[in-house]
């Protein structure tokens, strides 16, 4: 069954997205400073980005849409998703005012640790219920972390829940929402599922034995998936035979194949 992938693919508004240039603000720059202070979730990545601006090793691209501002702070060799950025915010809609997404695209990838998985290990974003500003600090995933953090921006949290159980609903919806936004038909949308169950289920076999209950701060972002998924009426396969070997080591949320 592919009932909420089927609602999400038939409703999701696909009208082209424009970007144009633009220039970052006063305002703007003193925001991102703002955002530089340490955090036990981040391991300073946003401040390993911005030095690496001050020292003209990244650069910072600013971008501004119908209903969202981009800044960037990028490398190089970084490959601005502009069009998926688009289409994203375009199936949001408008806020009340207008997103801001500041962006730190710091190269570290979410990779297994030895021991328990700590909050630096998985963390990439942040947001704030009702409120259009959001962060993200990895290359990695940035499209999910956006479509994740734009679910808690939009109000989509129910506030008398737990906060271990607003995370896990907004991580599994936020995939279903990614594989949406990237199809414009429900046969393109299985295929992505059936890859991205098959991530999940693996994940969920390596992480056995280390994130178990919700106590367990990874469980939200990981082995937490498969019951919400399942109350939806999603399945999923057997585990790979070696799914150690086709997680590659990587502890990133959404399979490569993906995006």
């Amino acid at each position: 069954m592919l009932g909420p992938l089927e609602t999400l693919v038939a409703r999701i508004d696909r009208t082209h997205y424009e970007w144009v240039r633009d220039e970052p603000t006063q305002e703007d720059l003193d925001h991102i400073l703002n955002e530089l202070a340490p955090s036990p979730f981040d391991s300073n990545l946003r401040k390993e980005v911005y030095h690496d601006l001050k020292a003209g090793k990244a650069t910072l691209v600013t971008k501004r849409g119908p209903t969202a501002k981009v800044l960037a702070i990028v490398y190089p060799d970084t490959q601005i998703p502009w069009a998926t950025f688009g289409k994203i915010f375009q199936a949001f809609g408008p806020p009340k005012g207008q997103w801001r997404l500041v962006w730190f695209a710091n190269k570290k990838k979410r990779t297994f640790p030895k021991g328990p998985v700590k909050p630096i290990d998985i963390n990439g974003g942040y947001a704030y219920a009702c409120r259009p500003d959001i962060i993200i600090y990895r290359e990695e995933e940035v499209e999910r972390v956006l479509v994740h953090e734009l679910l808690h921006a939009s109000c989509t949290d129910d506030m008398n829940q737990p906060e271990e159980i607003r995370e896990v609903l907004t991580e599994s919806w936020a995939e279903l929402f990614l594989i949406a936004i990237l199809c414009n038909n429900l046969a393109k949308a299985k295929k992505l599922w059936n890859i991205q169950a098959q991530w999940i289920v693996d994940q969920e076999t390596v992480l056995k034995g280390v994130v178990n209950t919700r106590a367990d701060y990874a469980w939200r972002y990981t082995v937490g998936r498969r019951e919400v998924l399942e109350s939806l009426g999603l399945r999923f396969p057997r585990p790979s035979p070696d799914p150690g070997f086709m997680l590659g080591g990587s502890l990133r949320f959404t399979s490569s194949s993906l995006i």
